[in-house]
């Protein structure tokens, strides 16, 4: 009987310390949620206020909504030509960064040897060498080239710089990927490109869902390589207009923070769309990388 009594006593204290901390989870979940939520709510209310209310209330929600600020915005800052700049330049770089990505990192993951380790150790060293080291080579190769003022240019710039944490996951990524498959096609006759392409590739989706995303929030967000090699009239991206924007209408705050929520809509909603690929696309490319 006391045994069973102190069995008992065990399972509620296990019970207690679970319920305590999943209540601290619960917690530290809400509080974050918080966090990241004030700004946003901030963000949204000062660009849907009259200058004037901005001005008598700055962090208070809007008594009136002036949904007219976003066309303002739209019309006043020239989104519509920088976002289509920026939908070109990140889908181009998107595509080609997933195909070169896949491409590298599967004989890096599939190949024996000490000369895959070594290729895959040099590509990842890109990881912690930035652009700016290089810029004026970069510049005066991108002269020669005729590449200045180019779509293809930045997209190429772009591919090169975001290629070696494509390849970083992608090789953690193919190495989970069981071999007994590629060997099944092997012996139905299949090739090495019609094994990546119809079997491998297709189980890459939640590392390919990282890629994109995260690809596609450096791209779209950058501000230096537009800015270098950029500056023709008509061809900025959304951060060059907004900066612009700011420029030429640095106290009316409503429409910035209007442009900047029409800037960040594509990424939301490409994020809720690829949300349940991430983490696991993360987590399995890190840790067999």
């Amino acid at each position: 009987m006391r045994s069973i009594a102190l069995s008992r006593q065990g399972r509620r204290c296990k019970s207690f310390a679970f319920f305590c901390s999943r209540g601290m989870a619960l917690l530290l979940v809400l509080w974050w949620s918080g966090l990241v939520l004030v700004p946003l709510l901030v963000l949204l209310s000062v660009a849907l206020k009259s200058p004037t209310e901005l001005l008598n209330n700055p962090l208070g929600w809007p008594q009136q909504f002036i949904w007219s600020n976003f066309a303002d915005a739209w019309s006043n800052a020239s989104l519509g030509q920088a976002l289509f700049n920026s939908l070109l330049i990140t889908s181009a770089t998107v595509l080609g960064l997933i195909v070169c990505g896949s491409l590298a990192a599967y004989p890096l993951a599939r190949l024996g040897g000490p000369w895959p380790q070594r290729l895959y150790l040099y590509f990842v060293a890109g990881l912690v060498v930035p652009i700016q080291l290089g810029l004026f080579p970069l510049y005066k190769e991108m002269h020669d080239l005729q590449l200045i003022n180019t779509y293809q240019g930045v997209i190429l710039l772009y591919i090169a710089v975001n290629l070696p944490f494509a390849i970083f996951l992608y090789t953690g990524f193919i190495k989970t990927v069981p071999r007994e498959l590629e060997e099944a096609a092997r012996l139905d006759g299949a090739g090495p490109m019609r094994i990546f392409w119809t079997i491998v590739f297709p189980l890459l989706r939640p590392v390919t869902a990282t890629v994109a995303i995260t690809s596609a929030l450096s791209t779209w967000n950058d501000f230096f390589i537009p800015l270098i090699f950029l500056q023709r009239d008509g061809m900025q991206t959304l951060p060059l207009a907004i900066f612009a924007f700011v420029g030429q209408f640095n106290n009316n705050w409503s429409l910035i923070f209007a442009a900047v929520i029409i800037s960040s809509l594509p990424l939301v909603l490409a994020f809720l769309f690829l949300q349940r690929y991430f983490i696991k696309g993360i987590a399995a490319g890190a840790l067999r990388g």
